[in-house]
């Protein structure tokens, strides 16, 4: 290849990568917080590195040359349309968002294109045409070409930054248009056992609110002895009781909530086995099951909670990755409390919790130890920075229980309360940070019970039972079992061993 062809090839690949950048990748970057010069610094090289590999990707592309001419000014309107409400609402492209995109009525899709969008559409679908036809007859991709050398460490880099760190490409446009799409259509890698036998229970007006939390460690409430006050409220309810010695072995919500929603054990790690949903019990015994969430469902456990009668996602289209995420007391608009049902019911809350990053999960009111952190990047913050805003979410979550505890002290039912955390957090144990960390920490999630006054009369030697194991080493198993001991379920065969009731 002569230097001329040379040239003009780097520049045909250079302004494309120019115009794939403006269009689609920063937005990926655009909301992030920087905070310090070596937070811009690192994530500038991240931003070259994933363009690099984008490089790579399309050059190997380009070699096909007839169907790279038409394919690829296609992909790049698609792309650049999913930017643009990465742009202005700042939402994560995850499976969540391919499902809604695909599941929702056209009727829906109508009613959120605006003219911003179409004219940002038709400004970008112009512009990959006009590009195309004007430098186009200068790309000349060959495998006999040094570029195309060039092209395959991009590819590599791919690999070996995803190696280095999971989903640091992934999550980000273009390439989380793709891999969230084949999480969409892929199987999930749990079975659920339909329920045959003929459950029923004499229970009645009992209602149990379950509320999964997220990433909140034992150890840091002031409940269980933390030198921070982080959960003065609380503190000061009555009929309420924290077990401090928790234990998972998953340290991630994906693996977590199958087991924990589910008769599923701890001991029991292989993906493909058929378990049972706590929901489908509770339904053959005529209860009403309700999902009230605030994090987009994943593939591995959606099935559990489409087992219930009835779900509610709140903002489905931000998820945890967006810095724009409804806040957890949005859940609360849609709780009831009232005495309105007949019969038995299960309330599930699933909240966004203490999920990083610490910041967007509270109200700036919440800001109860400071300094707290100002960039997404873990190398430009102090531990103490880290540590505060992570105690700010646990202050947030306080309120949050202390909110709904107070609307279920009005209603009438025999009313009880299970938070559980689906996992800890590592904060700088051994270098650590975040979960999906092989920590101790980790795997003791934080676990609360309050029961009503009402409940208490009726179930005196379960409250008794309850208040004996409270100091007891207990693994995530429990759930499944003491939820189906105190509905009292028959003719279904549970370990009540397991139960935290009995």
């Amino acid at each position: 290849m002569n230097k001329l062809k040379l040239k003009q090839e780097v520049v045909f690949h250079l302004r494309l990568q120019i115009l794939i950048a403006f269009f689609i990748t920063i937005a990926s970057y655009i909301h992030l917080p920087f905070g310090s010069i070596k937070g811009n610094v690192i994530y500038g090289i991240h931003f070259l590195l994933l363009h690099f590999s984008i490089f790579g990707f399309i050059y190997i592309f380009s070699l096909f040359y007839k169907i790279f001419k038409i394919v690829f000014p296609l992909l790049f309107i698609i792309a650049a349309s999913v930017a643009f409400w990465v742009y202005t609402q700042d939402l994560t492209i995850g499976m969540g968002m391919i499902q809604a995109t695909l599941e929702t009525k056209i009727d829906i899709v109508f009613d959120i294109i605006s003219l911003q969008f179409v004219l940002f559409v038709i400004f970008s679908s112009f512009s990959i045409l006009w590009f195309f036809k004007k430098y186009y007859k200068f790309q000349t991709s060959s495998i006999k070409s040094p570029l195309f050398r060039v092209s395959i460490l991009g590819v590599l880099t791919f690999f070996v930054v995803e190696n280095y760190k999971f989903d640091a490409f992934k999550n980000r446009l273009p390439y989380s248009i793709y891999f969230s799409t084949v999480k969409y259509f892929k199987k999930p890698n749990i079975k659920l056992r339909e329920v045959k036998e003929q459950v029923f229970t004499k229970e009645d007006n009992l209602h149990i609110i379950l509320v999964v939390g997220e990433s909140v460690r034992a150890d840091h409430l002031s409940l269980n002895g933390y030198k921070r006050e982080t959960t003065p409220l609380l503190a000061k309810q009555k009929n309420l009781i924290s077990f401090g010695k928790v234990y998972t072995p998953f340290t991630f919500t994906a693996q977590s909530l199958p087991q924990i929603l589910t008769d599923k054990s701890i001991d029991n790690r292989q993906k493909n086995t058929e378990v049972t949903s706590l929901y489908s019990v509770l339904n053959e015994a005529s209860f009403q099951t309700e999902w009230i969430g605030n994090q987009t469902l994943e593939k591995s456990y959606k099935d559990i909670i489409y087992s219930n009668k009835t779900e509610v996602i709140i903002d489905k289209f931000h998820s945890f990755l967006s810095f724009k995420k409804e806040k957890d007391l949005a859940l609360l608009k849609y709780f009831s409390a009232d005495d309105s049902f007949t019969g038995n019911k299960l309330t599930s809350l699933h909240m966004i919790g203490s999920h990083w990053y610490y910041n967007s999960r509270i109200d700036s009111s919440f800001y109860k130890f400071k300094p707290v952190i100002t960039s997404k990047y873990l190398g430009s913050l102090k531990k103490e920075e880290l540590i505060n805003s992570y105690d700010n979410t646990i202050v947030y979550l306080d309120y949050f229980l202390n909110e709904v505890i107070e609307r279920l002290k009005r209603s009438s039912k025999k009313t009880i309360l299970i938070y559980i955390s689906d996992h800890g957090e590592t904060l700088g144990e051994d270098g650590k940070w975040l979960h999906a960390q092989e920590h101790n920490v980790s795997k003791n999630p934080a676990m609360l019970v309050w029961y009503s006054n009402n409940f208490k009369d009726n179930y005196p030697l379960k409250v008794n039972k309850l208040l004996s194991k409270k100091t007891d080493s207990i693994t995530t198993d429990f759930l499944f079992h003491s939820v189906l001991d105190i509905s009292d379920v028959k003719n279904y065969q549970y370990l009540k061993v397991q139960s935290i009731f009995n």
